[in-house]
């Protein structure tokens, strides 16, 4: 899928009803203990919206398989993003003026974990002119939404606010989350004690965006893999990760936290190199500002352009 259709797959939510497939089955019991103890959320949010999170989750909670939300409305309308999951929209809702019903998100989020599609998270979208510039509050604090004018027509701005049924090491509320490809991978998340540190924070969404290159080969650029020169660099590079992965599970086992980074940073090396040959693959200044973009957006530098 070319970036460009990409971002016009993303358009269709908010024009056209996509049609796709996907499976989807329940979540909590999924979460291993080590999984649910990665993200703090008292330490976010206040208590009146970790209650607020919670009758979302609860609210949505029936919508975990492809057959319930499909019966409900939603619908598939591109594949897997890797730090996002599958995005399941609700056109009808999506559509309409500023979104104001807490419990009736118009996307839904799903992504693996222990090998199962699992409901992640949820989120909310609307189109308004670009001079409109009051969001609603949905949550307690008012956690600020995000924008996509690039994805709304000329004048108007797509707005967005996610939240994380599972544990988000930017807070509940994140346009992204970088454990999803760790847990896709059957790895536990890593230490959002340490996210913090900046090293250590851009060592983990380099390696998830390395992963996500053999979880599903189809996830970021996948119209360049026929160029040569980028498919040289590919193939590689996903072999390598391939072999890092059991051993970024052996030092998780082992709970050797120093293993782990020396694993996690041989991931991200080869996700370096990958970003490399997608970048130099660019035939365009303004294609390769557009991959540029959408990087910045898969590891956390998600809203506005």
């Amino acid at each position: 899928m070319t970036l460009s259709i990409r971002f016009a797959a993303i358009r269709a939510t908010i024009g056209l009803a996509a049609i796709a497939s996907a499976g989807s089955a329940p979540l909590f019991a999924q979460m291993s203990t080590h999984d649910m103890a990665g993200m703090d959320h008292s330490t976010t949010v206040s208590p009146k919206a970790q209650t607020e999170i919670a009758s979302v989750a609860k609210a949505t909670s029936s919508l975990g398989t492809s057959s319930a939300a499909t019966s409900a409305g939603y619908q598939p309308v591109f594949g897997w993003i890797p730090t996002m999951g599958v995005h399941w929209v609700d056109r009808s809702r999506m559509v309409k003026d500023k979104q104001s019903d807490v419990t009736a998100p118009d996307n839904l989020m799903f992504s693996k974990i222990g090998g199962k599609d699992s409901l992640v998270g949820a989120a909310w979208a609307y189109v308004a002119p670009v001079s409109d510039t009051t969001r609603p509050s949905l949550f307690d604090g008012a956690p600020p939404w995000h924008e996509h004018q690039n994805l709304a027509p000329p004048g108007q701005t797509l707005v967005m606010l996610h939240v994380w049924f599972v544990p988000s090491p930017d807070g509940p509320f994140a346009g992204t989350n970088p454990n999803l490809p760790f847990w896709a991978a059957g790895l536990d998340a890593p230490d959002a004690s340490r996210m913090h540190d900046a090293a250590f924070s851009s060592r983990v969404r380099r390696a998830s965006l390395a992963l996500s290159e053999v979880i599903d080969t189809t996830a970021i650029f996948a119209n360049l893999e026929s160029r040569p020169a980028v498919r040289a660099v590919l193939v590689a590079r996903r072999d390598s990760v391939r072999t890092l992965m059991p051993q970024l599970l052996a030092a998780q086992k082992a709970k050797n936290a120093a293993q782990w980074d020396r694993v996690a940073d041989r991931l991200a090396a080869q996700w370096d190199a990958m970003q490399s040959a997608y970048y130099d693959s660019a035939l365009t200044p303004a294609g390769k500002e557009r991959m540029e973009h959408f990087v910045e957006m898969l590891m956390g530098q998600h809203g506005e352009r």
